[in-house]
């Protein structure tokens, strides 16, 4: 009887394995369907220099939600599936910064930092509407000087004859908006859940969608804060000052770079004051054309080489040899061709209609004026830039709590980089108060974006794995330091 009995429990869990395996195939089998209707494609970035493959679509959605029978766009997105199929997990969706970035060009550098949080999860690409092949409202401009120098009236009447160009009404095209076109998607393939990431604008952009559909987020990572209440750009000249600061500091107590580059804080306080009131007319190469460009170089033109300069640790950490070289040489065409070169990215970068179409009906309309920024190197350039174009561009209506901060208890990753000149440490604080289950890391000696380093994609990735932000393992953070200072045009010091 034994015999028999062990017999037919066996046959029973024979059965069993058998049901348990083509369930298991099925489920693999629905993980490798669901993205059966995309395409292959092939993304690059860094000007060609990194690409990678995915798959690729396009998600249909009216322009103005409460008129389907309206305009309608097509939003594109691409995916990255994940390499262990039998996984059944929440994808990560990635919110691209700006406001203007394509999310779909910073696939093949987030896929490397987020190769972790790959291997269980869908990493899901998709383009704002009015960024990249998502009905971009781009704008170019024949003569980059008019940026560099902060020509407000050129820049204005290009921005109107780019505008009348577009097919498309700017009103529906904020960060609200664009918050509900990710749960379009979301729902399109019947996630319940999903996760974020967001960096820099795209902070803003995991924060909104967190207030809308807050019973569809899993997690949220969140590196370069833009804080709910901040007006994005009207604080930039206070944070730009205290980075270069904080720079000049670290050169002065570092041995080589103090005696290469002695009393560099008060080398760049006669390079603004003299620039201040003085033009000197340059000669620039264009680095994509070639051709020479009449380039009048003054305190805009100043601000704006060191301010994206100043994004990077290793773009940062030539910032020393460049100030010392315009103070005591008195020339600054290195400073005006790293301006030019910075200015030709950003173009690439960002489609600026949506800047605006989110600045001037998110930020503009509350701005604080009273803030005085007129002693700082970029001075009050943010607010007289969006007084300008926002007097005439036509605004989307937002909710009256939009800046208002609110709670949640979503798990969430907080990332700063110490030497971060737009979204520093300070804001980073501003919403690990703000959320109750939140943990706020700072990487030493980072700049904008920290998630790119090594040490924080392993850590954004057991975040996402465990979706708590407690026991994390973060002794790779000791790890973490200044990058070394350009003495000379040779490199960084040994």
């Amino acid at each position: 009887m034994i015999g028999v009995r062990t017999l037919r429990i066996n046959r029973l869990l024979g059965w069993q394995t058998v049901g348990l395996v083509l369930l298991l195939a099925s489920s693999v089998a629905s993980a490798t369907d669901r993205y059966e209707e995309l395409r292959n494609c092939e993304l690059s970035a860094a000007g060609g220099r990194l690409t990678a493959s995915a798959r690729c679509g396009e998600l249909e959605v009216p322009e103005n939600p409460a008129d389907a029978s309206g305009r309608t766009l097509e939003l594109a997105y691409a995916v990255l599936p994940r390499r262990n199929r039998s996984a059944e997990t929440e994808p990560l969706f990635f919110l691209a910064g700006g406001p203007g970035q394509s999310a779909r060009d910073m696939l093949p550098i987030m896929q490397r930092a987020l190769n972790e949080v790959n291997r269980n999860h869908d990493l899901i690409f998709l383009d704002q509407r009015g960024t990249g092949g998502s009905n971009a409202l781009e704008c170019t401009f024949d003569d980059p000087e008019n940026w560099l120098d902060m020509d407000l009236p050129a820049i204005s009447e290009r921005l109107r004859e780019c505008r009348r160009g577009w097919d498309a009404d700017v009103r529906f095209y904020t960060t609200g908006h664009g918050a509900d076109d990710i749960d379009a998607l979301r729902a399109h393939y019947g996630f319940e859940q999903i996760n974020l990431y967001g960096g820099s604008y795209g902070t803003r952009m995991a924060q909104v969608y967190l207030r809308r559909h807050p019973e569809r987020v899993r997690s949220v990572i969140i590196d370069g804060v833009v804080p709910t209440r901040l007006h994005l750009g009207s604080e930039h000249g206070l944070k730009l000052d205290q980075a270069l600061n904080r720079l000049f500091t670290a050169c002065a107590e570092n041995a080589d770079c103090n005696a290469s580059f002695p009393d560099l804080g008060n080398a760049f306080s006669s390079l603004v004051e003299r620039f201040r009131d003085e033009t000197l007319d340059l000669v620039v190469t264009d680095p994509r054309t070639g051709r020479a460009i009449d380039l009048p170089f003054n305190r805009d033109v100043l601000a704006s080489s060191l301010r994206f300069l100043a994004y990077g640790p290793q773009s940062q950490s030539i910032i020393p040899y460049l100030v010392h070289e315009a103070a005591t040489t008195g020339s600054p065409d290195r400073l005006a061709s790293q301006a030019l070169i910075t200015q030709e990215q950003m173009d690439d970068m960002i489609a600026i209609g949506l800047n605006f179409a989110v600045g001037c009906s998110e930020d503009w309309p509350g701005w604080p004026r009273q803030l005085d920024q007129s002693g700082t190197l970029l001075g009050d350039a943010m607010l007289e830039f969006y007084d300008t174009v926002c007097d005439w561009w036509p605004a989307g209506q937002v909710n009256a709590d939009f800046h208002r901060p609110f709670d949640s208890d979503v798990p969430m990753l907080i990332l700063s980089g110490e030497l971060d000149p737009v979204t520093p440490p300070e804001y980073g604080d501003e919403a690990n108060e703000q959320f109750s289950n939140s943990l706020h890391l700072v990487g030493t000696g980072l700049g904008h974006i920290v998630v790119t380093h090594p040490c924080f994609g392993r850590i954004a990735s057991e975040f996402i794995e465990t979706a708590s932000p407690d026991d994390l393992d973060l002794e790779c953070l000791d790890a973490l330091g200044a990058e070394p200072f350009f003495l000379d045009l040779l490199g960084p010091a040994p």
